[in-house]
């Protein structure tokens, strides 16, 4: 099983909704929620009015954690947020997504404020999920973590499946260290570990214009798989290939460039035009075509972003947003990341050979 981590967002969420229906029974995504802005703090239900309907069609029946933590990242050491009718941000959620029946595991992070962690325990969901942001703190912190979790949980002990995202982002990690927090967090009862990481960059800066660049490898990848030589029951996550750098001010759209973040099996590519401002929204099927003449592109049918790609390139379509490449590389990054676990056999610790 694959967990993916995706921010409720329109082209992350349209990645998800045009994966291939055998590939949606092989994931279980991490979904974050959308952010409350401290601007609209006074009418924050507003940003959550339609979020069942609108996670039903793009989820669909598929199985998936979501982060609620994630809303209040930019509010600070904030208060419960409370709606007109009394419920909480974690309840009314909650509540819109049973409206639609979502299969969906509910999950809150090692330092949430205790008003939404005892709401995520107090909601009768049978699994739940714990994001414990491992690149956050120092090794030496994992047993006080550990501890603190197992006071959070001693009120559903033994009643619920924890899912424990050890979540390391992009932060150099030696196996050993993160072998050392498997270890330690497996005291927890209950509990199955996933391992989050990322190699993807976090921009293009280091790609050529009107250019197919190799970035790196898929270093995370690698790093799970000798993981899982120990730990037969570890399963894996990754930040797929979004973008997570800081959105600028004064951003100017014709002074930038159309990107497509590609994951082959081994490494990360990047497709970069020219300046949108020098017509290289109307000559990226050069790079697109670039890209398709290369050993690794899949095909077209392998996923709905190698279609996309394979449109440009015959100049059927034109990419010129910067919405519409984040969907094409995620898609086709899933699909690729479903395709590898699948292939790999099951395996045995070492101790047990």
């Amino acid at each position: 099983m694959y967990y993916p981590l995706l921010k409720n967002s329109n082209n992350e969420m349209k990645a998800l909704k045009e994966l291939k229906e055998e590939s949606r029974q092989k994931l279980i995504p991490i979904i974050e929620s959308k952010r409350v802005k401290r601007a609209n703090l006074q009418n924050w239900e507003a940003s959550f009015k339609t979020l069942g309907r609108y996670l039903k069609e793009r989820v669909k029946e598929t199985k998936f954690i979501y982060d609620f933590n994630c809303a209040l990242e930019e509010l600070g050491e904030e208060d419960q947020l409370t709606s007109t009718t009394g419920e909480n941000l974690v309840q009314h959620c909650l509540r819109k997504m049973r409206d639609e029946e979502l299969d969906v595991i509910p999950c809150f992070q090692h330092d949430s404020p205790y008003w939404l962690i005892r709401s995520v325990l107090e909601s009768g969901y049978q699994e739940i999920a714990i994001r414990v942001r491992c690149h956050d703190f120092q090794e030496s912190f994992d047993p006080f973590v550990v501890q603190k979790l197992r006071n959070d949980l001693d009120p559903v002990d033994g009643s619920v499946e924890v899912t424990i995202i050890l979540d390391f982002f992009d932060h150099p990690t030696t196996s050993r260290r993160i072998q050392n927090t498997i270890h330690e967090f497996s005291r927890i009862n209950h509990a199955h570990m996933v391992y989050l990481a990322t190699a993807c960059p976090e921009n293009a800066s280091d790609a050529e214009s009107h250019s197919l660049t190799l970035i790196g490898p898929r270093t995370e990848f690698n790093t799970f798989l000798e993981l899982k030589a120990q730990n037969s029951d570890l399963k894996f996550g990754d930040y797929t290939t979004r973008l997570k750098g800081e959105v600028l001010t004064g951003f100017n759209h014709y002074n930038s460039y159309v990107k497509i973040f590609y994951s082959t099996e081994t490494d990360y590519w990047i497709a970069k035009s020219k300046l949108i401002g020098d017509d290289g929204e109307f000559t990226f099927h050069e790079v697109c075509q670039e890209l398709v003449e290369q050993d690794f592109y899949p095909g077209a049918d392998f996923s709905f972003g190698d279609g996309e790609i394979q449109k440009c390139a015959n100049r059927e379509i034109t990419i010129g947003d910067h919405q519409k490449p984040i969907a094409i590389g995620v898609n086709h990054h899933i699909e690729t990341t479903i395709a590898q676990l699948s292939n790999f056999p099951p395996v045995v610790p070492t101790l047990e050979r």
